[in-house]
């Protein structure tokens, strides 16, 4: 019986906090945990305007979620094999392909 009520607290928890992944803005909590960083982090963020957020009625910030994708897609650094690959398709690519290399 104390393991039911174990888990129907949990259940009661997860019920509440209501942070579904289809939720279209984010809070300053949400945006921090998916970033795993302090909340502060995401009000410095905002307050030098780095991230695209809104403030509806003046007061609290939220965050749209697909913008804050996105914006965490920004500046990705590309794998050792990216960079190969794109250097190999560019070689192939290249208008010098079959001409005799430029003299220094």
């Amino acid at each position: 019986m104390k393991e039911l009520a174990e888990i129907k607290k949990i259940l009661s928890e997860v019920l509440s906090e209501n942070r579904s992944p289809d939720k279209e803005f984010l809070t300053v909590d949400e945006a921090a945990e998916i970033m795993g960083v302090a909340r502060s982090h995401i009000y410095r963020l905002t307050s030098e305007k780095r991230i695209p957020f809104s403030k509806p009625g003046g007061k609290r910030v939220m965050i749209r979620r697909r913008d804050f994708l996105k914006w965490l897609e920004t500046n990705r650094v590309k794998s050792q094999s990216e960079v190969t690959s794109e250097v190999e398709q560019f070689m192939k690519n290249s208008r010098r392909t079959g001409r005799k290399p430029l003299k220094r």
